[in-house]
Order: structure tokens, then C-alpha cells, then sequence
């Protein structure tokens, strides 16, 4: 299924910001990186018009080689294997990788953080590092955002077809409910799965411990030994539930309202025990040849202009300040208003982000996560 998209006029590439390093480089705090003018990035699935990315080159001055984690490419489809196939290996011993910006989720990027693998940012090629919303700049492991830009927040919830279900589908407990079995859909993200387990048992997996996690992950087991799961899903939710594979799943806010467009019949829900949320930031790793590059990147995408056509392709959470009114500017209220884009106070405080364990047994559970992704299928 092709999901159909909201038609974004922007105006002209003067909303852009311009380029203040096109041809040139800066001395960026005392230090040497990378100034190639020519830069890769590695991003998720869908997450920017490809059109977008010829307006980038033209305002930037850039040479961008885009890669989406797609299915068929297989650069990026999940952070483990991200973190496999290109990120460990790459970075692990301090070589000069093939890529220059890559967005993994928040967890992978603190763990990127903590090895030492991202540069610091060159704060003086990023002056909309201005725009990151105050929300986004008190992660512990980067507090003010010193290493990394977040590209699009989202949430893990409940997609669901209510006329498959029967009715409104707004808890975690409903759609473990063996009414439903081998029709729901299970997110192959370790912490977002369990995580939404955590929240059914009560517990909170923004303080995550072992036994919590664990018992989270027992939940899963369980609810598949007895086969409540139809398959493990990513990006593909969206065609299973349209399709009428599955019936309900854990699923992503942004893949769901893009659903919306063609099937508004859809509907995506924050389970009453509460949601998870996450984003997927931008980093640039360690020796990087374009990372000045790189950060003309992140801050044309910080653009309130620009980082509303994003918005506007997405449907994801918007980290940029100002995006909210550049949408009512440009003609968009009814996005400009929109939950899943701009969560309320009240929204926010529904929603739980995954907490830290040691490496050691986040490695063990995600270990026992992948067998039961094997189990499920």
C-alpha cells in the first residue's frame, strides 16, 4: 500500500536558512573536523520527502547521498541492526567512517555518546541549535544537547481498526485480551514493547530495573506462547492493519496518522496506562569527513520553514521551535494543531521514555527479546 501525502507548499527556498559555511571552513572550537562538502546520510524510512533533499543541496551548496533504512536497502530497518551492521563496526576502532550524519533512536545514541564515537557538535555552524525544544535538552546523557539533534520524536501506542475490534481499543490490557489473539501486531523495539508490558504490570519504564524489565518481557512471553500475537511488526504495521492481517497493534504515531490520510477510519490511541516516547536524533560520528557538512544539515532542518515541511511530510513529533505557527503560516492549522505533532502538556505527561539499565543487562534482555521476535515471526 502506498500511503498517499498531504500536498506541503512552502513557498520558495527563501523560507531556507542560508548556508553561512557554503565553500569555506571554521575553526570550530579549537579543533579540526571534517569539511567535505560532500556528505552522506543515513536516516529511517519516510521520514523526508525526497524531493526535499534536491532543496537542501540548493540552499546548503551540498552534496548530499541520502539512504533511507528501507527494507529492500536494508541500511537502517532497526537500531539493532543499525548498530550491527553499520555503527559498531565503522566506529568501534576509531576509522574514518562511510557516513557523516546517522539517526538512531535516543537509547543508541547515548551509547554512542558514551563510547566516545560522536563528534561534539560545531555549535558555530548550528546557530538554530537555538530552536531544539527545551523538552529535548535535558536528557542526563546530553544534557543541552551538546552531542546530538533530535530529528523526529514519536509515540508507541495502540493502532487500531475499530470495526475489527468491535470498539475503541484504549488499553494495554485490551489488546493482550485473548479475544484478540493472533490478530495483533507486536513493534519489534525492544524498549517500546516492553515498555508498554511494563506500563500493564504497573510499573514505570522511565526507572527501569532488571526484575521490572523482566517481568515486562514475561508478559510478552506469555501473551505469545498463547498466540496473541499475529507477527513482529516495524513499518509494515500499517499495511497489516489496512490490510486486515491484524486487527490491533503496537504501533507509531506518525506511520499511523499517515495511515489516517487514506483509511481516517484508523484510529491511533495512548493507552490509558500510558504511552512510550522516543526520538530518533541526529549525530555525527567520530572523524567524520563532511561533519561540517553534516551540521549544515541540522541546522537547515532547524529552520522553523523548513522543519514544518518535514512535519508536514512526517506527521512525527516535532522537536523545532517555531514549526507550530511556520504551519499556520503557511496555510496548515489543522496540522499546526495536531496532538501527535505538538502534544499538550497533558499529552506529554502520559507518556513514559525508556530509562537506562546497565549495558550488560539491557544486552541480556534485548538477547531474550530477539528470541521471542524469532518465536513470533
Amino acid at each position: 500500500m502506498t500511503v498517499s501525502r498531504r500536498t506541503f507548499v512552502a513557498g520558495s527556498s527563501a523560507l531556507a536558512a542560508s548556508s553561512l559555511l557554503a565553500g569555506c571552513g571554521l575553526p570550530i572550537q579549537g579543533r579540526t573536523v571534517g569539511q567535505s562538502r560532500s556528505i552522506r546520510v543515513i536516516n529511517w524510512f519516510e521520514y523526508i520527502d525526497p524531493d526535499t533533499i534536491p532543496v537542501i543541496q540548493a540552499d546548503t551548496g551540498l552534496s548530499i547521498a541520502y539512504d533511507e533504512g528501507t527494507a529492500e536497502t536494508n541500511t537502517y530497518p532497526d537500531n539493532v541492526t543499525g548498530w550491527e551492521t553499520i555503527i559498531e563496526p565503522q566506529l568501534r576502532d576509531g576509522g574514518v567512517p562511510s557516513f557523516d550524519l546517522i539517526v538512531p533512536t535516543n537509547w543508541l545514541a547515548s551509547r554512542m555518546v558514551d563510547r566516545g564515537w560522536v563528534e561534539e557538535l560545531p555549535l558555530e555552524a548550528i546557530p538554530n541549535h537555538v530552536n531544539i525544544d527545551p523538552a529535548f535538552l535535558t536528557s542526563d546523557w546530553d544534557r543541552g544537547s551538546r552531542f546530538q539533534m533530535p530529528w523526529q520524536a514519536g509515540i508507541t501506542g495502540i493502532a487500531y481498526d475499530p470495526a475489527a475490534t468491535g470498539g475503541p481499543v484504549t488499553t494495554i490490557a485490551q489488546l493482550l485480551n485473548p479475544e484478540f489473539a493472533g490478530r495483533v501486531g507486536l513493534i519489534g523495539e525492544m524498549r517500546e514493547a516492553v515498555g508498554l508490558a511494563m506500563l500493564f504490570n504497573g510499573d514505570d519504564p522511565s526507572s527501569p530495573t532488571p526484575r521490572s524489565a523482566r517481568a515486562g518481557l514475561a508478559v510478552l512471553v506469555e501473551a505469545a506462547e498463547r498466540g496473541q500475537f499475529h507477527s513482529v511488526v516495524f513499518f509494515d504495521f500499517v499495511d497489516k492493519l489496512a490490510g486486515g492481517e491484524i486487527v490491533a497493534t503496537m504501533g507509531w504515531s506518525g506511520q499511523t496518522a499517515l495511515l489516517q490520510l487514506d483509511r481516517p477510519d484508523i484510529e491511533f490511541e495512548i493507552p490509558e496506562e500510558g504511552g512510550i516516547s522516543w526520538f530518533d536524533t541526529m549525530v555525527i560520528p567520530r572523524n567524520a569527513p563532511g561533519a561540517l557538512g553534516a551540521a549544515e544539515w541540522m541546522n537547515w532542518a532547524y529552520n522553523p520553514a523548513n522543519a514544518a515541511q518535514i512535519s508536514a511530510f512526517n506527521l512525527y513529533v516535532c522537536p523545532v521551535l517555531g514549526t507550530q505557527q511556520a504551519l499556520r503560516d503557511a496555510g496548515e492549522p489543522e496540522l499546526a494543531e495536531n496532538e501527535l505533532i505538538f502534544p499538550s502538556a497533558e499529552t506529554r505527561n502520559r507518556l513514559f521514555t525508556w530509562g537506562t539499565l546497565d549495558e550488560t543487562t539491557e544486552n541480556e534482555i534485548e538477547a531474550e527479546f530477539a528470541e521471542l521476535i524469532e518465536f513470533v515471526g
